[in-house]
């Protein structure tokens, strides 16, 4: 990799860092060494430091006195009492979707579903991961209460270093994929109690794929 410089350097450090916690690159309680990753980046340690705080701060990195930085893992109460915030919130929010949803935003919604599909047909797993968030993220946004949103936001923020279990496995991506079109057909007669489930079903498999590893490891 060239040598970066400045603000890009940062910016592109921490996007590819978070990207990678995204997608498994790095797992939960995996080290973080700060001279492995100035190396990979072709950089000083300082930048590398500076997004790893960054990281730290949003919830997918800690950083222990005296042993550096590692991927965030959860315990099991940890998990049990994150995914039940994040089942009522985003219940909430796909509620409030269903009642302010326009025919636009379920355009903007088939179409990120058709990327999605289209990633998983060239087996593009970053891209796959990039579709499947766009559209939960957008799907949110159309409740349109930034309190909300930048609450469940947060919270999926934190929950990305387990989220690659999840994701990995083909038989959950194609569920995925059938329950988009079933949330977008949700929308669409604005049926809240479907949407419901299927926000529950998602979150209750990402959960127990994670609770899965956690049982191996």
């Amino acid at each position: 990799m060239g040598k970066l410089n400045g603000a890009a350097a940062k910016r592109n450090i921490f996007e590819d860092l978070k990207m990678s916690i995204m997608q498994g690159t790095f797992k939960p309680r995996e080290r973080l060494i700060e001279r492995n990753l100035a190396a990979r980046f072709a950089v000083s340690r300082t930048p590398i430091r500076e997004a790893l705080h960054k990281l730290a701060a949003m919830g997918m990195v800690r950083i222990i006195p005296n042993q550096g930085a590692m991927v965030a893992d959860f315990s099991l109460q940890d998990i049990e009492s994150l995914y039940f915030v994040r089942l009522h919130l985003e219940r909430l929010a796909g509620r409030l979707a269903c009642s302010k949803v326009t025919k636009e935003e379920i355009n903007t919604l088939v179409t990120l579903n058709q990327g999605l599909k289209k990633a998983m047909a060239w087996d593009d797993f970053s891209k796959m991961v990039e579709k499947d968030q766009q559209f939960h993220l957008t799907l949110i946004r159309f409740s349109k209460n930034p309190f909300l949103i930048k609450a469940i936001e947060d919270l999926r923020l934190k929950s990305y270093p387990f989220s690659y279990y999840y994701w990995r496995s083909n038989q959950y991506l194609r569920s995925s994929l059938a329950d988009h079109n079933r949330m977008i057909h949700a929308l669409r007669n604005r049926d809240f109690r479907l949407m419901d489930t299927l926000i529950e079903g998602q979150l209750n498999n990402s959960k127990s794929r994670y609770l899965k590893y956690l049982a191996q490891t």
